[in-house]
């Protein structure tokens, strides 16, 4: 069997370009949420996350994120990054984990790469948001069970794990500091830790490679693009 090739470098960033990330990793799931409060969060009819491990993102930037706690009307507590110039909305700590976060799809370069696996909370849609045929989706949100891959499922577990021991790590290098920990890592900016990782699921290999050939036909004509432009 041949060796995998590097996942592609997919980028984002803010609106100015202060704030810049790199992830390492395909997302472990994609979804765009037609939710009141997605509403109004993202000032637009609807919003698109892609989940990753908060240790596959590296901050590539001149200029670290801000975080600011945003509490929703359900009364769960969100640390948001966003650019402290532009104010551009980057990520939030995971729903699912406090090892992942939600890329806000449209603050990468080629959000086109993210399509949604699936839109929940349809019952808020508003009318003229046409989907694509075929498109699954929910009323009210989804459990993780249901609609991600067994290896997200496996991938989500080691994640929290890792996040576990650099929890315990700190609390002991804190040593009484009286901070509150899990709020503290919440606030890190990430940074990749070895994705040295074995990935043996069947399911998550063919998407992979879905994925990347995606990647790497959109990556080329962008640069195609580029060289046009260039040589004009």
């Amino acid at each position: 069997m041949s060796k995998s090739r590097p996942f592609p470098a997919v980028t984002g960033g803010c609106f100015c370009g202060l704030v810049r990330y790199r992830l390492e990793t395909a997302p472990l799931f994609c979804h765009a949420c037609h939710c009141a409060d997605c509403h109004k969060s993202s000032g637009s009819v609807f919003a698109c996350f892609a989940t990753i491990e908060a240790d596959r993102v590296t901050s590539i930037g001149s200029m670290p994120p801000k975080f600011a706690t945003t509490v929703r009307r359900d009364g769960v507590a969100r640390h948001n990054a966003f650019c402290p110039k532009c104010g551009t909305q980057l990520w939030g700590n995971g729903d699912w984990s406090p090892a992942t976060i939600d890329i806000r799809v449209g603050s990468l370069d080629i959000p086109g790469l993210m399509e949604p696996d699936l839109h929940e909370f349809i019952e808020s849609k508003v009318d003229w948001v046409i989907l694509p045929e075929g498109a699954k989706t929910c009323k009210g949100g989804y459990e993780i069970k249901d609609y991600w891959p067994k290896s997200s499922l496996k991938r989500l577990d080691a994640a929290m794990s890792r996040y576990e021991e650099r929890l315990k790590l700190s609390k002991a290098a804190a040593s009484g500091a009286g901070e509150d920990e899990d709020e503290k890592e919440a606030d890190k900016t990430p940074t990749a830790q070895s994705p040295e990782e074995k990935e043996d699921d069947e399911e998550f290999e063919k998407r992979y490679q879905v994925t990347e050939k995606a990647l790497q036909e959109r990556l080329e004509k962008l640069s195609l693009k580029l060289n046009e432009q260039e040589v004009a």
